[in-house]
Formats: C-alpha cells, structure tokens, sequence
C-alpha cells in the first residue's frame, strides 16, 4: 500500500511539474547554427533551463533565414513556448502584412520543429503522441539513387565527397550496358542495406525534344524493377519536365507499379498537374518547394495524391499536421520531402507516427552511415542515431521531444574540422 502510494505523489508531482513548466516557462532566447556541410540549426532556451532543437535552414541561403530568424526573435521572447500554435501565428503574422515565402517560412518552421521539442520535453511525452499517435509501429524509408552501389561520407561532409574515390557519371556519360547493370546494382546495393523502397532520379528536357531520354528511363525503371523484385516499392522524380514529357514517360512505366511519380510539371503551375494526373494510374506525388498548406490545396483539386511538403520549409510540424488533414480528405498521403539535417528528420518520425495518412519517407543521404553492417541515421550528430531495420522501416523511441540527444562534444568537433557551405551539402 505504502509502495503505491509512493508511485502515485511521484507521478502526480511529475503531473503538477508538468502543469507548472507549462504555465510559467517563456522563452529567453534563440540560438542559429551553422553546422556542416550547410544546415542551420536553431536552439531555443527558456527560462526553465529546457531546450529545443529545430532546423531553419533553405538551400542556398541560409543566411538570408539566419537574418530572418532574428527578424522573428522579439515577436517570441517572454513567450509562452508550449503554445505552439499561437506562436506559429505570432511568426506568420510579423512583418506589416506580409505573409509566406519560402525564407520567412523556413524560419518558422525551424522555430516550430524547436518548440514542439520543448513542449514533449515538458510534457515528458514524445510529439507524435501529443499530436494523437502512435498511428503505426515504425516509419518506412526509402533511399534515392541514380546507378552505382551505395557509397557513404564521414559526418560533415557533403554530397560530393563520395565521389572523391572515383568520379561521378551520370547515365548520359555510359555505355547502355555500363548503365543498366549501374541501375540494378544500385538497386540490389540498398535493399541488400536494409530498404524496401527506392526512388530513382532522372531527368528529361523541359521541351518537347526529350523522346530519347524517355525510352532510356523507362528501360531504366524496368531494370530496377527486375533487379529490385515485384514486391519492392519504387518511385520516380522526374524533376519538372514539360507535363507531356512526363505523361509520356508515365504510360511507358505503368506496368512496372510504381508507388508515385514525383513533380511532373513546373514548381510554380500547380494547376498543371492534372494534365498528368487524369491520364495515367502512377499516383503523382509534389510539393517539396511549397510553402504552407494553401498550395497544397491547391495540387490536391488538381489531381496529387502524395504530398510531399518538406518540414523545414512549408511551416515546421504545427502546418505539416494541417496538410495531412487536409490530404486525408481527398484520399490522399504524405511522403514529407527531407534533404536536409538529422533535425528535419527526427521531426518528420515524430509527424508520421501522429498522422493517418503517412506513406514513406525520403531522407538525406549524407546523414546515411554504415556501421557494423547497418545503415544508421545522425551518426556523430546523435548520442544514440537511429536504426534502418532488416523490414526496411525506423522504429521511434518513447523519448520526449524531438526523441533525439544532440551530442554536442561531436558537434563542436564538426564544426571544427568541417566547412560550412552556403550551397546544399
């Protein structure tokens, strides 16, 4: 009886510190930082000694988001952080008037990534469960490739530096048999690592000049698939071509069951995609340069039916829960877009084990890293990285939060030793 009466003030005073931090905690500060190759990170500290991690970053200028990021600071300062949806309205509703785009943005969603951190930390609870999950066990990964077997880079370094051995050659540079056996190599490589899913990248002209490199890919993708067996899942990112390019590229690949074709037309005609979308039975997948849900909207009227807005740009965590809400009434899924950092990635596990409708998620490589046979995410960013598992899927801890342990020791020794980038690593 003593025994449980122990066990009850002890969580009833976890309960009522909980309630209190919530109640009084604000926050005292926002941190960047640059961290190698070429992500910014952002920290936000409060008054309570609590601490979350976020990704603020956009390619190619991350110090016009860091510039951004401070513009923000003083509509949040004295804040109440675990009110995160207010504060995601504070952010979007600074600067007289002006609203959106893609740096202000990624502002707000690094910020967003960090407070959402701070409040599963004060609640003691994982995100994804303060979001309603667990919806699923794990999260299903998939890997992108172009040919060639896996290759991997030290932490802090950037894409390039896997080719520093032996040259990169694109398939327009190989013989037909150079390239095809490339394809199935590749194909073979990383499901021998542990995935179930790839996405092949190619690209065709953005006029209507490119029936060569249609016939080539298709014969591509039905390589891949031999290689890769029936059961496997394998997409395709075409990169904006002309929507007829791409319709065309679609009817030759149907029979090969594809689980989406990936930006069919430009970036900025959304109202294009249903010249794809109503022709062919590949589902079309977009959105990784959208920012916030309005767009999104928009591509679901128009025929999408895998949205892949990208968490450290299309407004962070709070505005990724209200696309795939959205999504869910037209039937459709999400497959978040993630180039980036360890950060962008451990806050897309936490949404896709709080949505209904998440499909498959896209990481970057460089945070890929092959360590006693396994692949493993955030190696020498993270005290304990996470796990690709023999089903293909990462299974996400209980730990509140991000669910992540920055190790900062190794951080600081990165940034040491490694160049930071404006361009993406």
């Amino acid at each position: 009886m003593g025994l449980r009466l122990a066990i009850g003030m002890l969580y009833s005073w976890q309960f009522v510190h909980s309630l209190c931090m919530a109640f009084f905690m604000v926050i005292n500060d926002i941190i960047t930082v640059k961290v190698p190759p070429s992500w910014v990170w952002v920290k936000v500290t409060t008054d309570e000694g609590l601490t979350g991690w976020g990704e603020a970053y956009l390619e190619c200028h991350g110090d016009t988001v860091i510039a951004e990021v401070e513009r923000i600071k003083p509509y949040l300062i004295g804040k109440d952080p675990t009110a995160v949806e207010q504060r995601w309205q504070d952010m979007y509703a600074s600067g007289t008037g002006y609203v959106g785009g893609p740096v202000k943005m990624s502002a707000i969603s690094g910020i967003d990534m960090a407070l959402w951190d701070i409040k599963g930390k004060a609640a003691n609870q994982p995100i994804y469960r303060l979001l309603g999950g667990p919806t699923r066990e794990g999260v299903t990964m998939y890997h992108s490739y172009v040919t060639g077997e896996p290759r991997f880079v030290e932490p802090g370094d950037p894409y390039r530096a896997r080719y520093k051995d032996s040259p990169r050659r694109l398939p327009s540079q190989m013989t037909r048999e150079e390239r095809l056996e490339g394809v199935a190599a590749g194909g073979r490589g990383y499901m021998s690592l542990g995935y179930h899913c790839l996405k092949m990248h190619v690209g065709i002209s953005r006029d209507f000049t490119g029936q060569s490199a249609v016939d080539m890919i298709a014969e591509n993708v039905a390589t891949a698939r031999a290689a890769m067996g029936a059961d496997a899942l394998l997409a395709i990112d075409v990169h904006n071509p002309q929507p007829m390019m791409a319709l065309k590229l679609a009817q030759k690949i149907e029979p090969y069951n594809l689980l989406f074709m990936e930006e069919p037309v430009s970036v900025e005609r959304i109202e294009d995609l249903a010249l794809v979308a109503g022709r062919t039975t590949i589902p079309i997948a977009a959105g990784e340069r959208w920012m916030g849900k309005w767009d999104f909207h928009r591509a679901l009227d128009a025929g999408a039916r895998v949205l892949q807005p990208d968490i450290a740009h299309a407004g962070g965590i709070t505005e990724l829960k209200k696309i795939a809400a959205v999504a869910e009434c037209y039937g459709a899924y999400m497959a978040p877009h993630c180039p980036l950092s360890i950060l962008s990635m451990a806050a897309s596990f936490q949404l896709a084990m709080g949505i209904p409708n998440f499909l498959v998620q896209e990481h970057n490589e460089v945070n890929d890293y092959l360590l006693d046979g396994k692949i493993v995410y955030g190696y020498g960013f993270l005290k304990t990285p996470f796990t690709l598992e023999a089903d293909g899927m990462v299974y996400v801890s209980e730990a509140p939060g991000l669910g992540i342990d920055i190790d900062e020791e190794s951080l600081r020794e990165i940034m040491r030793k490694k160049e930071w980038t404006v361009a993406r690593g």
